[in-house]
């Protein structure tokens, strides 16, 4: 038997995350994005899964025929005493209610006067045991949200976009990391088309 093990995890602290459902025809539908402003950072972060090989723990087990095979897992992490919990499990819960079609997940988090980091996992695949993720060094920690960074060919990009003149992206993309002027869209829905300011 084969086990997955989560290694190589890097952490950005964020304050603003954004959770966009994929329609059916898996395109994000950016009038239902929702996004969440926290007072207090959380951490997000990024690990790669490895198949370890069955035969690395017993000379008895069998051969694994897919130990090269590596994939990109994404988590949100915070400490139980965080004061914004609420926040954080209503993310995980819309994370979770996409589970069937995926969502787009993007955070900030400011990286000077006027300038904030930017991270877009495209196509956030739900993960249900948020136990894998590895907290190791952070005590009192947990994984409030796990999922696989799918490989998308294209995003179809909000308007106004995150990133000033956002490009196409590469083949098989998995995330996408910037550093952007634009600040990030205020808390909740988005404006409904033609409401009244």
């Amino acid at each position: 038997m084969n086990e997955d093990e989560i290694s190589g995890v890097e952490y950005a602290s964020v304050t603003v995350v954004r959770v966009t459902p994929q329609g059916v025809d898996g395109s994000p539908d950016h009038s239902w994005a929702m996004t969440y402003h926290l007072d207090v950072p959380i951490l997000f972060g990024i690990g790669a899964v490895e198949c370890l090989p069955s035969f690395t723990r017993s000379p008895a087990a069998g051969v694994c025929l897919d130990f090269s095979r590596r994939r990109t897992v994404g988590a949100l992490v915070a400490g139980y005493g965080h004061p914004q919990y609420r926040t954080i499990q209503a993310i995980a819960q819309g994370i979770w209610q996409r589970r069937r079609t995926g969502s787009a997940v993007e955070t900030w988090c400011e990286s000077g006067p006027g300038r904030w980091g930017y991270l877009l996992i495209p196509w956030w695949r739900h993960q249900t045991d948020t136990d894998r993720w590895p907290v190791d060094g952070l005590p009192d920690h947990r994984a409030y949200a796990l999922g696989d960074c799918l490989p998308v060919d294209h995003y179809g990009w909000p308007s106004p976009p995150p990133v000033p003149a956002p490009h196409t992206l590469q083949p098989r993309t998995q995330l996408v990391l910037a550093e952007t002027t634009t600040a990030p869209p205020p808390p909740g829905l988005p404006p409904y088309p033609g409401a009244a300011a």
